[in-house]
């Protein structure tokens, strides 16, 4: 059951987890290093091969110093009814003084072929998992809503943090043992499991067939009840992102076509579309729906963060496959899509704020109002664009 943990032992537990849960742990952020203007199209990235893990290092009683956050941003005012992570005006203005509703989407190609909800989130992550073998999503809802998200899946170690930074409440469909006790033991948000919370799927989730690869499904509103059901209602409040219909002024150079080349076959490729003033998603070499509504996947901003990828210990599933740990926490390099052009710059994050897109001279950028998809990426230089 979700047990409240105070912000103070949260920073300890974030920073400890490397030395008790991860076998490859160690090492500074690496500093942002500058690339190009234009960066040339890579060609497709081969999957990650064995490496071997060093042992895992031999815990001690020294004690471990909570770390030292970013310096926080400064909340730019916003009108009541304007959600903060799609600067768009929202149905419910109720909901937006709720924690933001985070749910795992399986992201196969498999999995792709029965997405729903996609189209309607406010936010989309997209991050490597299971031994560098395929990604999968977190769609993120609090402005927006949908009646049916899924394919539900199990959680993995991003969602800790990226949970965190956003104050929200987690969905999945279980998880490994590991991070299933994290998430429903040590953290300080909620967590719903639908293996746990709702084993006959009928409150909570619901089920569509009986592939477990695409069968599972759930709703914010879902989720919300879940959180009302079990007094974990609260009000909230985090940082935006800062939002602008015109494009900013120190763009880089034009960007009609991003390529990001995810491993094991599922390279991403973003296409602007100026009739719709985003980018159309393309992965696999296949178009992008939402079956909701039929409508192709489109992102108005496309931001692509660079983070510290590690191969952990945690065993995914019953083939042995490893997790990946990603580090979401501290800086890294950044390029931000809007409008057919490109923003170049750092982000910056830690437990109690939500990614700051900084361009040259500490100046955020401004994003365009409407759906953000977030791509995680080993090295800023693996994305290319044209």
């Amino acid at each position: 059951m979700y047990q409240k943990v105070k912000t103070p032992a949260i920073r300890l537990i974030l920073f400890t987890l490397a030395a008790t849960l991860l076998v490859a742990c160690g090492g500074s952020t690496p500093e942002p290093t500058p690339t190009p203007t234009k960066t040339p199209m890579p060609a497709e990235a081969a999957p990650a091969t064995d490496t071997p893990i060093p042992p895992a290092p031999v815990a001690t009683d020294t004690p471990v110093p909570a770390p030292v956050a970013a310096e926080p941003a400064t909340p730019t005012p916003r009108p009541d009814n304007i959600a903060p992570y799609t600067g768009l005006p929202t149905d419910n203005p109720e909901w937006l003084k709720r924690r933001p509703v985070l749910i795992c989407v399986n992201n196969d190609a498999v999995g792709r072929a029965a997405h729903y909800g996609l189209s309607q989130a406010d936010i989309v992550y997209e991050y490597i998992v299971d031994g560098f073998t395929l990604t999968r999503l977190t769609a993120f809802y609090q402005g927006q809503n949908t009646d049916r998200v899924g394919p539900v899946r199990s959680a993995r170690m991003p969602n800790v943090w990226m949970t965190y930074m956003y104050d929200g409440v987690l969905a999945c469909s279980g998880g490994s043992d590991a991070v299933r006790y994290l998430l429903k033991n040590e953290v300080g948000f909620p967590y719903l499991d639908a293996d746990i919370d709702d084993p006959s799927q009928t409150r909570y989730f619901f089920s569509i067939g009986d592939d477990y690869r695409t069968r599972m499904q759930t709703s914010p509103d879902g989720v919300r009840q879940w959180l009302d059901d079990n007094g974990l209602t609260k009000e909230w409040n985090r940082p935006g992102f800062e939002f602008s219909q015109d494009p900013p002024a120190n763009a880089v150079g034009s960007a009609t076509v991003i390529s990001i080349p995810y491993p094991g076959g599922n390279s991403v490729e973003w296409r602007y579309d100026p009739n719709s003033g985003g980018y159309v998603r393309f992965q696999g070499g296949e178009q992008q729906f939402d079956n909701g509504n039929s409508q192709p996947i489109v992102a108005k901003n496309v931001v692509v963060m660079a983070a510290e990828h590690t191969l952990t210990d945690i065993v995914e599933d019953s083939l042995g496959t490893k997790g990946v740990d990603i580090t979401l926490y501290g800086f890294g390099d950044l390029r931000v899509f809007r409008d057919g052009q490109v923003y170049e710059g750092t982000w910056r994050a830690d437990p109690e704020t939500p990614p700051r897109l900084l361009g040259p001279g500490e100046v955020t950028i401004q994003l365009q109002p409407g759906q953000s998809w977030f791509q995680i990426v080993q090295d800023i230089k693996e994305v290319g664009y044209q």
